[in-house]
This record gives structure tokens, sequence and C-alpha cells, in this order.
């Protein structure tokens, strides 16, 4: 015995034999283990263990004073505090394997540290190995719940979730025959640092084998090393299409209450296995690595990088199948927090004159902008009393000037309109753009009208948001009762009709269709009038297809179906989009015919539901 722990020993193991895991073991055996381990000192904050550490050596710690507080994980848990005689990183003791936990101590702490030889004495102890097995139990049963609450949330928690389940599993697939033992299959997963195999072959398997297994139904049954594995393992595990996405995968899982997916390709071999773990891996991560050094970029020249980095990220997970109403809240997520990370360097070493709101127009203010997008942005500003307005707004139109120019740096580009907050039409007080709003309101101009249909459709993305809420609220409430004003809006929406073709399915110029003007228009022009005219605050296209359908009584078939039809139209013209960055023809311009039978028959079924929309509009509007 270590002669330097022989006195904590007498003092401490009368404590110790009285809680779990050591109260089953002899005193003498437990001496002898404890003194097996070093003890080691950590101050309040240091990190103990974390991924990185477990990638570097095996080990694993007891509490013997003070207290370690577990952050992270997989399963999305809390913080767990560890007291005296708490064992951490339970899920690694086995193979060392990452479970995404890192522990830190949360107050002064001295620890007994288990590493090398010493944790298969530790493992050869049936008390320690059954506490193990339950605790691995519990672990597992903790994240079975977040998994289920996961698939029956409303949302899909994360944007990562659409990406393909085999983009975060193991496509490294070892296999084992089912009648070798479990010593051997133990030395495998050992040497190759894995916590699974499967059974059989790639083409014929026939089980699962997880480290897991191996304690559970192998050393805590006490079976002989010279068990076949096919006595442990998971028979018939549950084979899915590699295709499958993340999200699909949870489902799955959550619905037959399995551990793990065995990715199947179409050729029928087995080419990468999913687990839980790695499910709620993806989802805590998500798009954090897109997100966090976007909003702690330290320089415009950081950004321009990450702006396009993160470009290529939508546009592989746009390709790999995400669903538009998905993508289009992450395109907005990230340009939001671009435009927002800019405004904080910029009004870093330009403080603001005046408290401002930097507001998007048009798609960016649907938040429905695609992969070929310029800017259409405003400010609007209080200034101090008794300032002089013109040097305030001068200072802000300096201000905004960087702004455009940082952002085309982005790939941004600058509106061929000089619909810019550096234009000083768009560049004014809060009383300005009230004013502003009503003479569009109460003229009947083309201009005023075309105005309406960019300006009005706004949002709020950095700065004073009240300000805002302030011009919404007045715009609403000068067009509620202005009969003359939504009735011009439905001529102006009107006068583009779906391209239905009367002798064949579609009428196409040239043998194109230009999909913004006769395809997503013709929904987000109805569905601006319905909100304007309901009173309705909601800017996105979807939001208002749906709250105005209620709003004027429209069926719910009648607005899923133009929900739908207005998806399927975006997909079309964002695939278009993404298509020009290669081939450099027009963005818009789709030829329908190219599209298979399918595609075609759902494209005009769609246009006759916004013919449907346009039928009901007339009925309203145009008396």
């Amino acid at each position: 015995m270590n002669s330097n722990i022989e006195p904590i020993l007498a003092s401490e193991l009368d404590a110790l034999v009285s809680i779990p895991p050591f109260g089953g073991m002899e005193r003498s055996r437990l001496a002898a283990l404890l003194s097996g381990c070093s003890i080691v000192f950590q101050r309040q904050g240091s990190r103990i263990f974390d991924p990185g550490i477990a990638l570097r050596e095996r080990s694993f710690w007891i509490v013997r004073q003070g207290r370690v507080v577990r952050t992270g994980g997989l399963a999305g848990a809390g913080s767990p505090l560890l007291g005296v005689a708490g064992i951490f990183p339970v899920e690694s003791i086995l193979d060392g394997s990452d479970a995404g936990y890192a522990y830190v101590a949360e107050e002064d702490c001295y620890l007994w540290r288990v590493e090398g030889a010493a944790i298969e004495a530790w493992l050869s102890e049936p008390p320690f190995l059954r506490w193990l097995a339950e605790a691995l139990l519990a672990q597992h049963q903790a994240i079975q719940h977040s998994m289920v609450e996961l698939v029956h949330s409303r949302q899909l928690a994360d944007q990562a979730l659409a990406l393909p389940a085999r983009s975060i599993g193991a496509t490294q697939v070892t296999c084992v025959l089912p009648g070798q033992t479990l010593q051997e299959v133990a030395s495998v997963m050992s040497e190759q640092g894995i916590g699974s195999v499967l059974v059989g072959t790639h083409d014929a398997v026939e089980g699962i084998v997880t480290a897991t297994d191996l304690v559970r139904r192998g050393i805590a049954r006490r079976l002989p090393d010279s068990t076949p594995v096919s006595e442990v393992m998971t028979s018939n595990p549950v084979e899915v299409d590699d295709s499958i996405s993340v999200f699909g995968a949870a489902i799955e899982m959550a619905q037959g209450k399995y551990r793990h997916l065995l990715l199947k390709s179409s050729e029928g071999a087995v080419v990468g296995v999913v687990s839980e773990r790695d499910l709620f891996r993806a989802q805590q991560q998500g798009v954090s690595h897109i997100f966090r050094p976007i909003d702690e970029a330290a320089s415009v020249d950081d950004l321009v990088e990450l702006a396009a980095t993160a470009r290529e990220f939508g546009q592989r997970v746009f390709s790999q199948g995400m669903d538009v109403s998905q993508f289009l809240r992450l395109t907005s997520s990230i340009n939001d927090r671009i435009a927002k990370r800019l405004l904080e360097l910029l009004t870093a070493r330009r403080p603001a004159p005046a408290p401002f709101c930097w507001l998007a127009f048009g798609s960016e203010g649907r938040e429905e902008q695609g992969f070929v997008t310029d800017q259409d942005n405003g400010l609007v500003f209080v200034p101090p009393a008794g300032a002089d307005v013109a040097v305030v707004r001068q200072e802000f139109l300096e201000l905004a000037k960087e702004m455009n120019d940082a952002l085309d740096r982005c790939g941004f580009e600058r509106c061929k309109g000089n619909i810019m907050a550096s234009n000083p039409d768009l560049c004014l007080t809060l009383g300005e753009w009230k004013a502003r709003f009503s003479s569009w309101i109460r003229a009947t101009t083309p201009t005023a009208i075309l105005n309406s249909t960019i300006f009005f459709d706004f949002r709020p993305i950095y700065g004073e948001t009240q300000f805002a809420e302030e011009m919404r609220d007045h715009l609403l409430d000068e067009v509620k009762g202005n009969s003359i004003f939504i009735h011009l809006l439905a001529i102006n929406a009107l006068e583009v009709a779906p391209p239905l073709g009367r002798l064949s399915r579609f009428a196409t110029v040239n043998g194109k269709i230009d999909v913004k003007t006769q395809g997503t228009r013709l929904f987000v022009d109805i569905a601006r009038i319905y909100a304007l005219h309901c009173g309705v605050k909601a800017v996105n296209t979807e939001q208002r297809l749906a709250l105005v359908g209620q709003r004027i009584k429209r069926s719910v078939s009648a607005i899923q179906g133009d929900i739908a039809a207005f998806h399927h139209v975006q997909t079309l013209r964002l695939q278009r989009q993404l298509a020009s960055l290669s081939d450099g023809e027009s963005a818009n311009s789709l030829d329908p015919y190219a599209l298979d039978e399918l595609q075609q028959r759902i494209l005009r079924e769609s246009f006759r539901q916004a013919d449907s929309l346009q039928e009901r509009l007339k009925l309203d509007y145009k008396r």
C-alpha cells in the first residue's frame, strides 16, 4: 500500500464503504484499489476532463473533497454537481470514448485519479461493474427521454437535423464473426478505439455489440471470456436507407426505441452506423460552427471570409434536401448575424450620434432571401432634442455607407435601385418614415404602389427595435379603412396571372417562365394585401398566408394548399438560383418542361392554387 495514502485511507475508508458502489466491496479490497490511485488537487474553475483529454489518455476520477460540475453532453442534460464519492466520466470508463461532456471544479477539489492498468483492476470488481452498468443504463434512458421530447417538439430544434444521417454517423464499420469470443471482440474494440462492432459481414449483418453490451450482458453476468459474442449481441439491428435525414433517424429511433441504426446503400451493403449519441451531438452542435464565429468575429475582414463559408454551407444543406422553409430561416439567421456583427464593429469604432434601428426591406424583410440577392435596407433614427437633424443624418449616412460597403464585401451586392441606408431618402427619422408611409398610402400613383410593395415588408435587424414596431403600427393604422389603397394594390397584384397554358401545361415566353414575377410574387403580393387589410403584423409570406387565411375564413385545406404551393414554387426558384451560380443563366428563368413529369404536375397545380387566390382577391377587392 502507498505509504502516503495509507493515513488518508485510515480516516476516510469508513465513510466510503457506506456509499455505492464501494459499499459492496471488502474493506481490504477497496483499500488496495485506492492505494493504486493518485490524489490530485484541482483549483476552482479548472477543467478536469473534456473530450480532448479522452483522446489522449484513459482515466477516471473519484471526488474525495469538493464538488465537480458536468457541462455539455449529448442528451441536453443540465449541469449536475458531483460531490464526495462521485465518479466521472462514467461514459468513458470502459473504452475512453467521448460523450461530449466536460467536468470542471466547482470549488477547490481533491480527487482520486484512476488510470492505466488500475482501471482494469476496478473493472474486475463485480460491485463496481454492477454500478457502472446501472449508471450507463440510466444515462441511456435519459438520452431516450430527451430524444422522444425532441421528436415531439413542434420545431426541429436545429437546422442540422435536415442533414443526411450519414454525415454524422460512423462510416468505418468493423465486423466480427458470431463465434469470436468476448475477449477477442473486446480486444478489437480496444485496439481500434471504437464503441461498437457489427456481427456478421457488411452484406449480411446478424447483430451489433457495444461496449455497454459487453459489460451489462457479459462481465456483469460473469460470463466466461470464451463466450461467443453472439450471446450478448443485439440481433437483427434495424437497417435504413443511407439517405435518411438526421431528423428521420431520430424519429425512427424514438418510435422503435433503438440505440443504433445501420445505414444501408442501394447495393444492399451496410456502409455506416448512426447512434443516438451521434444524433444528439448533431442536435447540440447544430449550426453553431457557423453562428458562433460570426457572433465573435473581430473584424470586417473576418466576416468576409465567414460569409463565404456560410454561403457554401447553405448551398450544401439545400442541395442535400433541406426543407425550403427551414432553409430560408437558416439563411435569414445567418444574414442577420452578419449584419448585426458588422454594425457592432462599425459602431464600436464610430459611435452612433443617436438611437437608431437598421431595417431590412423586401425579401430580406420577409426572411425569404435566396442564393442570388442584393441589399435592401434602410435606417430609422430619433435625433436628440434640439439637435440639427441634417447633421445627425449626415453622420448616419457615413455609417450607412460603411455598412453598405461592408455588406457588399460580404457578398451582398449593392442594390441597383439604390434601396440602401446610404441613400438619404432611406435614412430618415421616425417621424419622417411615418410621413413617408402616409404619403404612399394616400397617393394613387404607380410609384406609390411600387414603393408600398417594397417598403411595407420590413423588419428590424439591429438597434432600437421599438422604432420599427412604431412604424408598423402607424402603417396598419393608416391602411385601416382605406379601401381605395387596397383596391389599387389588388389591381397591381392581378396584372400578372399564373402562367397556365390553355393548349399546353404552361404559358411560356421563349420556352421559359419567370419563377419570381410569375411564381413567388403571386403569393407574396396577395399575402401582403390581406395582411395590411386585416391588420396582421407578420411579414413572412408563409406566416401571412396562414394568419390571413383564418381571418378571411378560407378553409383549412385551402390554407394548407396555399402554403404548399408557395413552398413548391419557392423551392424551384431556389434550385434555379443555385444552378445559375454555375451555368451563368438567369436566376429566375425556368424551363418548366425540363422538369420531370411529376414536378410539372405539381408546378401546374401550384399555379392553379395561385389562380384560386387571385380569384378570391378579385371577389374581395376588385368590385
